[in-house]
């Protein structure tokens, strides 16, 4: 980061955590130092070196993509797509009390998510992928980075990585009458979530936070605004390549 860098994310850090806490994230993002602790937080973030982790980290706590006004408090949250865990945290700060079930197909990021949430209540961990079935995966990255992986789907008889879990299955496993916020970063995979199998849950669902990827998958962006308009979802913003949809038949501006 530069100088000027460093001093625009330490003032918009300061909207989402106090004094001591953004100054010890800018100094150590600088050192690029693998560990933070955050003594007001009681807690650290891990960021690994040589990934996307750092980018990820400043596009959520410096960029605020997610630090909306919201015209609703969130209590029920699917993070799908979670890769380290950032999301999920940020959310978990800004709402306390919400409920979260995290969504993420690569086990080295697992592993950090479970580092960067541990000790925080109401999360539940889903090592799969978010599909429009549950169905057999093996997962790639045809990138070469930490948060670019894909599913290609794979016959049961056939070795794959993991399964998949659908949004019917996430909401009834933990209870969920209504999800407040679904923040979907999938990687392509988001054309097949709303391409079909989506008639009960997305009209149960109040906030869509959805980035789309039609470099990967083409016509993805087109499949997701397509499902959105038979449910009145309108788009309320826009933001580092992250849409913002509300269901209108759900909520009251």
């Amino acid at each position: 980061m530069s100088v000027i860098r460093h001093l625009t994310f330490f003032k918009n850090l300061r909207k989402s955590v106090n004094f001591l806490d953004s100054f010890i994230l800018v100094l150590s993002l600088k050192l690029k130092r693998r560990e933070i602790a955050l003594p007001i937080l009681k807690r650290k973030v891990y960021i690994r070196r040589k990934t996307k982790d750092t980018e990820t980290f400043e596009e959520i706590f410096n960029h605020n993509i997610y630090n909306l006004q919201l015209p609703i408090v969130p209590e029920t949250i699917i993070d799908a797509g979670a890769n380290v865990g950032f999301a999920s945290l940020f959310f978990k700060l800004k709402y306390p009390n919400s409920r979260i079930a995290l969504v993420e197909i690569e086990k080295d990021n697992i592993k950090m998510v479970e580092k960067n949430l541990k000790g925080l209540n109401n999360i539940k961990i889903y090592h799969k992928g978010l599909f429009n079935k549950i169905g057999f995966f093996k997962v790639e990255d045809p990138y070469n980075a930490s948060n670019s992986f894909v599913i290609r789907e794979v016959s049961e008889n056939e070795a794959y990585d993991i399964q998949s879990t659908t949004v019917d299955e996430i909401m009834i496993e933990n209870n969920f009458q209504t999800v407040d916020i679904l923040k979907i970063d999938i990687e392509g995979a988001e054309k097949d979530l709303f391409e079909k199998n989506y008639e009960n849950w997305l009209p149960k669902v109040k906030i869509i936070m959805v980035e789309t990827h039609d470099r990967m998958v083409p016509r993805s962006a087109f499949t997701v605004m397509n499902a959105l308009d038979k449910y009145n979802f309108m788009l309320f913003t826009t933001a580092e390549g992250t849409m913002f949809y509300y269901n209108m038949n759900l909520i009251k501006l």
